[in-house]
């Protein structure tokens, strides 16, 4: 589930602001942004901060007000949907609380607040510490995270405060965490505790980092069987980023084929219109243009579409594979599973509803990669889960994805078209 479903189920205190706490370890820094920006987007304004220490805006990229004045921060929440406010810790790169008065007073703004609460060193499970979480008494909603990826691991590996989590299991620092004792580690260290301490508030546990986890419904049953507070699975969103290619020498051609005049526009226009009705519809994340063209340049500039420009287009599709990666890199959200989709400029009649149903399927087979088809016979588009964003970048000269699509045949998915949609003009 999302965050957002997850605090739907839980539903509000009927006559109290929704103050949400996220505590325990595997991505709460992640799910207090995902949180934020899902009820911005939903019309409310959302006031982002920590109760201890957490990375600060400029570092993670998103709106922020640090050592700045209650009216600053709200009107940067009135512009913005959302954003993250706090104090200067003394650390680089790192924020703490806002002062008191400051946070009545923007908090007052909001419709919703939403606060990080511990701190885990990046350990993907935590046992708190005396003091820990710091929790606001205003607090409706504690959220308590752990992290999917620790399972099957030495518990002195991936447990924060290890001691405090040996004195509730026994045993040894180096015994296996399992799904069992995770669940007794979120029971006694924090349900139970919290539920005394904060009996009106409501609480419950998020698995993060599902996707790492194999038998997830097993595990989670057994989680489950250990806690007395609702259990939720986090997933993580999917965000495609399309990456359109034109940047090539057209020499079988004759001449820039990009260029050419088909019908009443150049070529490249052709597809690029219909992605960017895709994008522009919010059905992909980002759009990005790879050219060495400075006509294409300038008009993508007057479409306000993000634009690279290869110098140096004779060292291959590689390169241009690479400058996309580093464009499109920037545009998602973190925490969030993203995709990253090459399309070539000479498929004019590549249509937007065989874009979308492709795009839909492939993220539906579950597969790391994926391939528009005729009979069979894989072409382009090409898309491409994140993991394989070190082959694609280790890619060089006229080498494209479809060497990494070769070396993963079990991991491929292929969306058939008709042929004329693949037609590439290399010929008048």
């Amino acid at each position: 589930m999302r965050l957002g479903e997850i605090m739907e189920d839980l539903g509000d205190i009927p006559g109290k602001k929704t103050v949400v706490s996220v505590t325990g370890a595997g991505g709460k820094t992640t799910c207090v942004l995902e949180l934020s920006r899902t009820w911005a987007e939903e019309g409310q304004y959302v006031l982002a901060g920590t109760t201890t220490h957490m990375e600060d805006p400029e570092a993670l990229g998103v709106p922020g007000a640090v050592d700045v004045q209650a009216g600053e921060i709200r009107k940067q929440m009135r512009r913005e949907g959302w954003i993250l406010a706090g104090t200067p810790s003394g650390t680089e790169g790192k924020i703490t609380a806002l002062p008191e008065d400051l946070f009545q007073d923007a908090g007052q703004a909001a419709d919703r607040i939403v606060l990080e609460a511990d701190g885990a060193r990046r350990f993907p499970v935590k046992v708190p510490g005396q003091g820990e979480p710091v929790i606001r008494q205003e607090t409706t909603h504690i959220l308590i995270l752990a992290g999917l990826s620790a399972l099957g691991r030495p518990l002195k590996e991936v447990c924060h405060r290890l001691p405090r989590a040996l004195a509730i299991l026994g045993g040894e620092p180096g015994q296996i965490l399992t799904a069992e004792k995770l669940g007794i580690l979120l029971e006694q260290g924090y349900v139970q505790p919290l539920k005394k301490a904060y009996p009106e508030t409501k609480i419950a546990a998020v698995l993060n980092q599902a996707d790492q986890a194999e038998n997830l419904p097993g595990i989670t049953e057994e989680i489950k069987s250990q806690v007395s507070a609702p259990v939720y699975v986090r997933t993580r969103q999917q965000e495609v980023h399309l990456i359109y290619l034109a940047a090539g020498f057209s020499r079988r051609f004759g001449e820039n084929k990009l260029l050419w005049k088909l019908g009443e526009k150049p070529m490249y226009l052709h597809l690029l219109d219909r992605l960017q009705q895709i994008w522009q519809e919010g059905k992909v994340r980002s759009l990005t243009v790879v050219t060495q063209y400075q006509e294409i340049a300038e008009e993508m500039r007057r479409r306000q579409i993000p634009a690279v420009i290869n110098p140096d287009s004779s060292r291959g599709i590689a390169s241009s594979l690479g400058l996309g990666l580093g464009e499109a890199s920037g545009k998602g959200h973190r925490g969030e599973e993203q995709f990253y989709c090459f399309f070539v400029a000479d498929q004019p009649q590549l249509e937007k509803e065989t874009v979308e149903r492709f795009l839909e399927e492939f993220l539906k087979s579950k597969k790391g990669i994926g391939c528009a088809a005729f009979e069979g016979t894989a072409g382009n588009p090409v898309i491409f889960q994140e993991r394989y964003w070190d082959e694609l970048l280790g890619l060089s000269g006229d080498t494209g994805g479809k060497k990494v699509v070769k070396r993963h045949p079990q991991d491929v998915f292929l969306y058939e078209v008709r042929k004329e949609e693949l037609k590439d003009w290399d010929y008048k």
